[in-house]
């Protein structure tokens, strides 16, 4: 853990025990916090200036009352585009203030007295340094999702958080779909009966099942940098449409992503987790039913998951069923699907749940579901949300109609709120809280666990919420780091 200056540790020590008055973290003195909460601009930092980056640059101007110190990229190249996106929002002279830096390590021990907050938008292997540098100094943090890379991390964060007070939020832009209270009133007031299971799913794999030829990294990128706490690589050119590993297809890969679950799976097991309290309660078990890998060095290209949820106030215990990636003999080329996200083009090639197939004609569903989203079941019918972006329920034509996905403009006002309110809560205003740590560290959890059993293949495993009862899983759940980046 880095040293911190004295004044700033003396007066986090001495805060502590401090009541908050209701003006949020106490991490830069009650004197800093009082100036927020009266409309003092927020003093920002943005950590990793690629294209989710740029978003969330974008996103803190439209919202207002930030000013950004700085910028922290190793790929130069990816300024450009991220300066473009930005300027929708705010002022050339604005942008041009902020310093550049390549390795967030830097500029923490520059700016770090200086900061209120940072956003986190890099690859997951980069999400847990940064945010413990930021938390450790008394900095507020959103990160993009997942939360972390290992359960070690998530833990870690979540503990770093709670000590010192700090604001911790998971980009996750599902999380604020309108149609979200909806979705939880029909689910609470039973308009499909007893919810009995759940099924998410994703159509899009995040494996590789080969090693693409390497290429340099861009011109005047560190690529000791990007490679950070994990193994240094080589970089790669991308194939049928794909972007390579920098900056996209490291998701693939076990040392730099979390895979299919770790990127899809907390979009689409935000709305379970949200609607039916999964947050509230553990699993107390998975079960890995199948499991098929990649290449060496990549997640797995198919996974079969039953997650046993116990019971919560108003929720029975119940089963919550993922499923991804592609059936045998499928490539990963134009011919199966797009290049960027690797989402499949038709759904008899992905891991479809074999079971919503029985309850499509059950329930004569007109149109068949898409291969990317989540499907509760209930003894009267099921619901369908499709990715975030409309409801649809079964059977059709009752009095519940389905809500159509918003329009454009809409749906980009949405997907601003979690920058909203994540600013919202480092002002101190009440009731701007709904992606903290109670929430987005049981979803990042459930994500580390389930990665970490895929390695122990078919079979039960226990879990206690911080490991399992199976000793090949846990050598999973943390992380060998290179000298220098260490998280703790």
């Amino acid at each position: 853990m880095p040293t911190l200056p004295l004044s700033r540790r003396t007066v986090l020590q001495g805060l502590a025990a401090l009541p908050l008055f209701n003006i949020g973290c106490a991490g830069f003195g009650l004197t800093r916090a009082r100036q927020i909460a009266s409309g003092a601009k927020v003093r920002i930092a943005i950590i990793g200036c690629g294209d989710w980056g740029g978003t969330l640059m974008k996103r803190a101007g439209a919202v207002g009352g930030c000013e950004c110190l700085a910028f922290c990229e190793p790929d130069p190249n990816a300024l450009k585009n991220f300066y473009a996106k930005a300027a929708k929002t705010w002022h050339k002279d604005d942008l041009q203030q902020a310093k550049v830096y390549a390795d967030y390590r830097t500029m923490f021990d520059e700016l770090g007295e200086q900061l209120d907050a940072v956003f986190i938008a890099t690859p997951n292997h980069h999400h847990a340094l940064p945010a413990l540098l930021a938390m450790r100094r008394g900095i507020h943090v959103f990160v993009e999702k997942p939360m972390a890379h290992t359960m070690e991390e998530v833990i870690l964060m979540d503990r770093t958080a709670r000590e010192m007070g700090v604001v911790l939020r998971v980009g996750n832009k599902g999380h604020y779909m309108e149609h979200r209270p909806l979705l939880s009133k029909y689910l609470k007031e039973g308009v499909i009966g007893e919810v009995t299971e759940v099924f998410s799913f994703s159509d899009r794999p995040n494996t590789m099942l080969h090693r693409p030829p390497s290429c340099p990294p861009p011109k005047g990128m560190d690529w000791d940098l990007w490679c950070g706490g994990s193994p240094i690589c080589e970089n790669y050119i991308g194939e049928g449409g794909r972007v390579g590993l920098h900056p996209h297809d490291w998701h693939s890969w076990i040392d730099y992503g979390n895979g299919s679950l770790g990127n899809m799976g907390t979009h689409v097991l935000d709305a379970p987790f949200q609607c039916m309290d999964m947050w509230k309660a553990l699993p107390s078990k998975v079960a890995v039913r199948d499991v098929a890998w990649g290449c060496k060095g990549a997640w797995n290209k198919r996974g079969t998951l039953d997650f046993t949820i116990p019971a919560r106030p108003g929720w029975n215990e119940i089963t919550l069923h993922w499923n991804d990636g592609i059936v045998d003999g499928i490539d990963m080329g134009k011919k199966y699907m797009t290049g960027w996200y690797n989402r499949v083009h038709k759904r008899e090639h992905t891991n479809f749940p074999a079971k919503l197939l029985e309850l499509e004609k059950q329930w004569k569903v007109t149109k068949p579901l898409a291969a990317f989203g989540t499907v509760f079941v209930g003894t009267k019918g099921m619901i369908y949300e499709e990715f975030h972006d409309t409801l649809r329920i079964f059977p059709e034509g009752g009095k519940y109609p389905d809500f159509p996905v918003p329009a454009a403009d809409k749906l980009d006002q949405q997907e601003h709120r979690i920058v909203a309110e994540f600013l919202e809560a480092v002002r101190g205003k009440p009731g701007a809280d709904t992606t903290d740590v109670d929430f987005s560290t049981p979803l990042a959890k459930t994500l580390m666990l389930a990665n970490s059993v895929y390695f122990a293949g078919r079979g039960t495993y226990a879990f206690d919420g911080e490991k399992t009862d199976n000793a090949t899983a846990n050598t999973h759940l943390n992380h060998d780091y290179r000298n220098g980046w260490d998280i703790h």
